[in-house]
């Protein structure tokens, strides 16, 4: 009953996200936003740091500014330069903050480390946009060439459709909706009661597994995207859920909440640069 908040938290940040990017870039820009807040608010509380309230504002901050920099930018390799921008202002933004707060502060060192983990974490849900607006608006050619000889076609009928295929509507390559989906089944295998060696298999080879899947059904992504894609989204969600069971049940509601929205924030930069070094 403890960690309903964490899984709760996870699988509607996946589908939100899921959602958002059949929707358009405005959409999951705003739901992006809404992430860096909802880990902002829970992040301090979670670390367990003093001066929540001024950590939790750089937090959302950086987080907010890289979003809005991936939505906004025209240029391909620009996609992800706000949230390097963001990261490092949100970084001395922390560092300051532990110098107007004077000598002889508790948990200095702990609120730093964890102020910084914060800020990086909501800095990579930049990710999520820029690997939509990456393919299907700034690319330059994501043709043919780019599906590679491993692409396969949907065995679905709904394959051309903007409601369900992985594709894009202007039939150009998109994978966010392919991450978010392997997201929902990772976080509901990784709410399964297994010993940890067992539940690490289970999600690792699932995600894996789902997302070939999907690609079979829906996409025209490779199957070697589809499968490092779906290992990456396991081990993530494996590992989080490892440190979630030895570090204990988080305190409070905000803390569970940004604690399961964590790994799926961080997935947007996994995401983004997978696509960057596979599909081109």
């Amino acid at each position: 009953m403890k960690y309903i908040p964490v899984a709760a938290s996870a699988l509607l940040a996946a589908t939100a996200l899921a959602l958002a990017s059949w929707v358009g870039t405005v959409a999951m820009t705003l739901v992006v936003c809404g992430l860096s807040i909802l880990i902002a608010l829970g992040w301090p509380q979670l670390m367990g740091v003093s001066a929540r309230r001024s950590l939790s504002t750089v937090i959302a901050c950086a987080g907010v500014i890289a979003a809005l920099g991936a939505g906004v930018v025209g240029a391909a390799d620009d996609l992800f330069f706000w949230s390097s921008v963001a990261l490092a202002f949100g970084v001395m933004s922390v560092f300051l903050i532990q110098v107007l707060r004077g000598t002889g502060r508790p948990h200095r060192l702990e609120s730093t480390i964890g102020a910084c983990a914060g800020v990086l974490i909501a800095t990579t849900g930049a990710g999520w946009i820029a690997g939509l607006r990456y393919p299907v608006e700034l690319a330059d050619a994501t043709g043919d060439d780019a599906r590679g000889i491993l692409a396969v076609r949907g065995l679905l009928p709904v394959e051309d459709t903007t409601l369900l295929a992985v594709t894009g509507a202007s039939g150009e390559l998109t994978v966010v909706t392919l991450a978010a989906g392997t997201l929902i089944v990772a976080t509901l295998l990784a709410a399964v009661p297994l010993p940890h060696a067992w539940a690490m298999l289970l999600v690792v080879l699932g995600s894996t597994a789902a997302a070939i899947g999907m690609t079979l059904a829906w996409g025209e992504l490779t199957l070697l995207f589809a499968g490092t894609l779906g290992l990456v989204a396991g081990l993530l969600l494996a590992s989080f859920r490892r440190f979630l069971l030895a570090q204990g049940p988080p305190q409070g509601i905000l803390s569970g909440i940004a604690v399961g929205a964590a790994p799926i924030a961080a997935m947007g930069a996994l995401t983004y640069f997978t696509e960057r070094l596979l599909l081109v």
